[in-house]
């Protein structure tokens, strides 16, 4: 339940909709996705969705909440299934407790057609269906585990799988049952049964006891989503006896992990599988194991299954989910109007202003500063200075940047570094499901609710809202809040985040996604192939007439040096940076000096490296014309404005050849010269070539440099505001 609701977060903004979740009990690695219930306010025009539990104390909550108020259903509530059994009085409390909620609330939502009728025998009167959704892309071959597909795929030549919490109205011991019959005709056949249990209880010794006798059963407890889809893709049969389900999810999820779905037809399962799979409606062991083998040994109606299985799992889409919420919600899509002459633009970006050097920020200020003659420009950005942190360092409110308008809100949450780094760790490189990820973008951050208000608020006034960059919360969840308006700069590079699925929203969201180098552009379509339409933009580059000398001097420097420009930390390379020069230094006698500036904590030491730390513009032009080459050392780039600068003086540039980015620049200027992080060869290589031939890759700079024309930017920028007033 509290996975759906995390779902339909998503699913409601793509509708327009903006809204927090909140829980009675939130595990600390979900604190900035999900908020505890002790911080929950409501104004009398929100909607509160409660997502309802049998027997929980939030229904008597809602009764009493300040604001509109809806229910979503998910359970089953038959209590004459459970007569006599310890289920019958939370049931029947159950039941009653649906049956108050209707006179307290507006509208009621159940995730089947068995709930809606449910909901309609308890009272409710504004009853509609929203089915939840289930995506395929986390259930392929790819995704699972391979250590636990190995382990699991090893474990019988009949493998039977379920998936559900291990209770008694989930008739695990009928699936065991069933088990046991499959093992008189295929004798090592397997079962495994994934989900939490509880050790120490009497119904668990006693499935634990019939498990032991009948031999071949793993209970797997509770898994990662990668392990969960191992263990769907290891197996040979998905196998429900369940007769408690509102929808029954795994069986989505095994149809769209290819997996033949065998389940006993009670409550919503019918309606769930919509003819597909195999459902029965009698426990009959010995027949059913007959059926299993024939799903394992007859390929071609194996194969006719899985194929009707597909079929049906396509009805259950995020973007299925996305339509019934807006329909019942009554959403409308923004006023869509041909952009006036002076249209209302609205950038929205994590932080903003002249203290944030370099980066997407400074790339969005640029365009907002060479925008606002044409167009009424404002921001909508945070509070936030430190990009570790994301804490509130500055005022909210409304300020003035020249002609640009910056609102500012504050951030709800600063970030802890060190345990966002571990989560990091677990989730990269890996398939996870939605919570997981969603989660992450969340604690990556910034998280701002009223940022997002204001850009609800706006959304039919403005004529644009322009987004940098896809990685951040604010462009995750605020896109799709606006989708009909919305530009994209995604400042993209091949980075383990943008691997995550949910980031698909926003590149499918977007009217137009503006991209600075080809290569972006190309990984673009590689990474997102139902991306909106792309085109390379970049931006303009305006040198200012500078001596390189007036930095050698103000910082009383002799020789020649290599200058990095940016962020001095980890994450932009200049770890393996300040590494490969030192050894140069030791190598070479003659070598140029490495100079740092930029904002940053990171310790720098040997005779051959300064730090300088930020530069006021006139420096900063001047230590770019000066240097005997700029090194840009970061391996993720989508533009690398530091070397469009470097040219535009006439100054050469040292890559890290893993950039594409910058190795495509280099290869298409002939500017410079790449190098390998860790390879002290290439590196001394690299600095060779500039300082043999810095002349000629000067001449060859500049001449790069002079096709960065910021009128050609600012009317891309303005005839793509004008494709969305035209709706084309």
């Amino acid at each position: 339940m509290g996975q759906a609701a995390v779902a339909w977060q998503r699913a409601l903004r793509l509708a327009g909709f903006v809204g927090e979740v909140f829980a009675d009990d939130v595990a600390p690695e979900f604190h900035h996705l999900v908020r505890p219930m002790s911080q929950f306010e409501a104004r009398p025009e929100d909607l509160v969705l409660y997502h309802h539990g049998i027997a929980s104390p939030l229904a008597g909550r809602l009764m009493h909440v300040a604001a509109r108020r809806g229910v979503v259903f998910h359970n089953v509530t038959p209590p004459t299934a459970y007569r006599g059994t310890r289920l019958e009085e939370p049931l029947v409390a159950g039941r009653a407790q649906l049956a108050a909620l209707a006179e307290a609330v507006e509208l009621s939502i159940g995730v089947s057609e068995w709930n809606c009728r449910e909901l309609r025998a308890a009272g409710h009167r504004n009853v509609h269906l929203v089915p939840l959704y289930v995506e395929p892309e986390r259930f392929t071959r790819e995704a699972a585990d391979p250590a636990m597909k190995a382990r699991l795929g090893a474990l019988g030549s009949l493998r039977l799988v379920s998936v559900s919490r291990v209770v008694p109205h989930k008739r695990v011991e009928d699936l065991v049952a069933l088990h046991a019959e499959v093992r008189r005709l295929v004798p090592d056949a397997h079962l495994t049964v994934v989900g939490g249990y509880q050790p120490g209880h009497a119904s668990w010794k006693a499935l634990s006891q019939q498990a032991r006798e009948v031999g071949g059963v793993t209970f797997l407890g509770r898994v990662s989503h990668a392990e969960l889809v191992a263990a769907y893709r290891s197996a040979h049969v998905y196998v429900s006896m369940s007769e408690h389900e509102g929808v029954g999810v795994p069986l989505l999820e095994a149809m769209a992990a290819e997996l033949p779905v065998l389940a006993f037809g009670a409550a919503a399962v019918p309606e769930t599988m919509g003819g597909a799979g195999v459902v029965f409606d009698e426990k009959h062991h010995a027949a059913l194991a007959q059926v299993v083998h024939l799903l394992t040994t007859d390929f071609e109606l194996r194969a006719r299954v899985v194929a009707g299985q597909l079929e049906r799992v396509a009805a259950y889409s995020l973007q299925a989910t996305s339509r019934a919420l807006a329909g019942v919600l009554q959403a409308r899509p923004p006023t869509v109007r041909r952009a006036p002459k002076r249209p209302r633009v609205t950038f929205v970006v994590q932080r903003y202003g002249p203290h944030i050097t370099g980066g997407a920020e400074a790339h969005a200020r640029m365009v907002a500063e060479r925008l606002a003659p044409h167009a009424q420009v404002e921001v909508l950005t945070t509070c936030a200075v430190d990009h570790l942190t994301w804490a509130n360092e500055l005022p909210e409110g409304v300020e003035h940047d020249g002609e640009v308008t910056v609102h500012r809100f504050a951030t709800s949450r600063a970030r802890r570094m060190r345990e966002f780094n571990q989560r990091s760790k677990q989730v990269f490189g890996r398939m996870n499901d939605l919570v997981t990820e969603e989660a992450w973008v969340a604690d990556q951050g910034p998280r701002s609710p009223g940022l997002m208000d204001a850009l609800v608020e706006r959304r039919d006034r403005d004529d644009a809202f322009i987004f940098f960059t896809s990685l951040y919360a604010p462009t995750a969840h605020g896109l799709p809040l606006v989708k009909d308006k919305a530009l994209l700069v995604p400042t993209l590079h091949d980075e383990p985040p943008m691997q995550f699925r949910t980031y698909d929203d926003c590149f499918t969201s977007a009217r137009a996604i503006l991209c600075n180098t080809p290569e972006e552009r190309d990984f673009l379509w590689g990474r997102f192939p139902f991306a909106a339409r792309a085109e390379v933009v970049g931006v303009g580059v305006e040198a200012p007439r500078t001596s390189g000398q007036l930095f050698g001097e103000h910082f009383r420097l002799e020789g020649p040096y290599v200058l990095y420009l940016g962020r001095i930390e980890e994450g932009k390379g200049v770890g393996h940076l300040l590494r490969v020069h030192e050894r140069l230094t030791r190598h070479f006698h003659d070598a140029p000096k490495l100079v740092l500036a930029g904002a940053g904590s990171m310790e720098v030491r040997g005779t051959h490296a300064v730090k300088v730390g930020r530069l006021d513009e006139g420096l900063k032009w001047s230590a770019l014309a000066g240097a005997l080459a700029v090194v840009v050392p970061s391996e993720f780039e989508s533009l690398s404005l530091v070397t469009l600068e470097a040219f535009a003086v006439g100054t050469p540039v040292l890559g890290n050849a893993r950039s594409a980015v910058v190795s495509g620049q280099l290869e298409r200027s002939l500017a410079g010269a790449t190098w390998t992080p860790g390879d002290l060869e290439s590196y001394a290589a690299a600095v060779q070539v500039v300082g043999e031939g810095r002349d000629t890759l000067s001449a060859r700079a500049r001449a790069y440099a002079a096709h960065s024309s910021w009128s050609t930017v600012v009317d891309t920028y303005l005839r793509e505001i004008d494709r969305l007033g035209a709706g084309t």
